[in-house]
């Protein structure tokens, strides 16, 4: 029966669609064509005329590309923005057109508690959708299965009881994982007859596999077709505990609120890189302080143009976030091999070098460590506060100050800090890397000429 009722819902989903003129099909079909075949004729020339139609708009009618030659508008006309320029430029951002037509307002804090708001219109709605079915479905997603939904649940995203029905989401907030609520939930799973899919905060699938670690330590007894972290970086240790539990391969998911899903893991990929959404965005790799393109293989700001966003567009916008892009040879297209979040959440290390913030999840190979979070401070000092268990060995902790003077120089001073909790943000994410020196050291760079990044698709 509720095999049938996940069928039906798939029915009655591309039907309604259907009814309203059929937008979510038709990005859809286009998603899926550029996706699968990157590289071809007919994908370039597609995203080739979406990336012109939106230039040519945003000169026409956003007040802030007026003094932008309405000839044959070109990317590189176009400056880089950022959070900031568009909070304190709102109505500059705007596009005239749409003062009048129905738009969707989308806000978001993120890390720093500031808020920011930006509009989508009708299509951009449609493309997130169509975005959000194509990559679900790349991770064993089917349209119309159950999707156990964790994640902080606020007035923006709460859905009524009806909807979720609808939609088929069991929706659980990370602010109450309490282990009473972390048991009831494990139940329903274990119970649950349908088709289901955990979508979830990473933070919040370490917290449930530290619970099983207590309380069962073997796999609930259940089938889940797919799993995607969001949000927050997963290290391996996570992957290998949700494959364990659950069953499923934990892929891990780039997005944010403002734009939509820019890029995922693909399954039984061994280098962990991830496909880039290149069918609804034109992503650059900027160098960390300069406005050029960086080096291929090498950390550089994403840089992202949103093509379908025409009541507010996002041209040429600074996530805030580092990756490194690097060629695909299976897929013949390029892949972000890492991504390392918001610069401000790297480590540099005591020669100012910038270094990965994936080294903190090395901390997870000693026992007991149930909560941590490395902060750096000035003058080459890092502090790093744990929450452990009875379980954790104290003796372990001059074992884990030496592997870190491995990563961040023998000069480095590091202190550990044993503490009862480590907060969550007001987004309900846990922020793991607190970086208070990065403006006060500056990287040095390097001009030696090496293979740049084309990313015309």
């Amino acid at each position: 029966m509720l095999k049938v009722l996940e069928k039906t819902r798939k029915i009655v989903f591309w039907s309604i669609d259907a009814l309203k003129g059929g937008g979510v099909r038709k990005h859809y079909k286009e998603l899926r064509l550029i996706q699968n075949n990157p590289n071809s004729n007919k994908s370039r020339e597609i995203t080739k005329e979406n990336l012109a139609r939106l230039l040519k708009h945003a000169v026409k009618t956003v007040p802030h590309y007026f003094d932008i030659s309405e000839t044959n508008p070109s990317l590189d006309m176009f400056p880089i923005i950022n959070k900031q320029k568009v909070r304190e430029n709102f109505q500059q951002f705007s596009s005239q057109e749409y003062v009048d037509k129905h738009t969707h307002e989308v806000t978001t804090s993120g890390s720093t508690g500031k808020p920011f708001k930006i509009l989508h219109d009708k299509s951009k709605r449609h493309r997130n959708t169509a975005d959000t079915i194509f990559f679900a479905e790349r991770a064993g997603f089917e349209l119309g299965s159950r999707i156990y939904y964790l994640r902080l649940w606020d007035k923006q995203y709460k859905k009524n009881k009806y909807l979720s029905a609808i939609q088929n989401i069991s929706m659980h907030s990370v602010d109450d994982l309490s282990d009473e609520n972390i048991a009831e939930l494990v139940a329903k799973l274990e119970n649950d007859g349908s088709n289901k899919n955990l979508l979830a905060y990473t933070s919040a699938l370490n917290t449930i596999c530290n619970y099983l670690d207590k309380n069962k330590g073997k796999p609930l007894k259940c089938e889940i077709n797919s799993a995607i972290a969001i949000a927050e970086a997963m290290g391996e240790e996570i992957k290998l505990k949700v494959r364990k539990y659950f069953g499923v391969e934990l892929l891990s998911r780039y997005s944010n609120s403002e734009n939509g899903i820019l890029a995922q893991q693909r399954p039984q990929n061994e280098t962990g890189s991830f496909e880039i959404n290149w069918a609804s965005y034109y992503v650059e790799i900027l160098d960390l302080n300069e406005d050029k393109p960086a080096n291929l293989g090498e950390p550089g700001r994403i840089v992202v143009t949103d093509l379908f966003n025409y009541s507010m567009p996002l041209i040429r916008y600074d996530t805030g976030d580092v990756g490194i892009v690097e060629n695909d040879e299976i897929h013949k297209t390029h892949v972000f091999s890492k991504i390392e979040g918001r610069k401000m959440d790297m480590f540099t290390n005591t020669k100012g070098e910038f270094v990965s913030s994936h080294i903190i999840h090395h901390i997870l190979q000693f026992k007991g460590i149930e909560q941590f979070q490395f902060v750096e401070e000035e003058n080459n000092e890092y502090l790093i506060k744990l929450m452990v268990s009875p379980e954790y060995d104290r003796n372990d902790e001059s074992k884990l100050r030496e592997r870190y003077l491995g990563y961040f120089g023998k000069e480095a001073k590091i202190k550990v800090k044993y503490v009862q909790d480590i907060p969550l943000l007001p987004s309900g994410k846990r922020k793991l890397v607190i970086n208070n020196a990065v403006k006060k050291q500056k990287q040095p760079v390097d001009k030696t000429a090496k293979e740049s990044i084309d990313f015309v698709h």
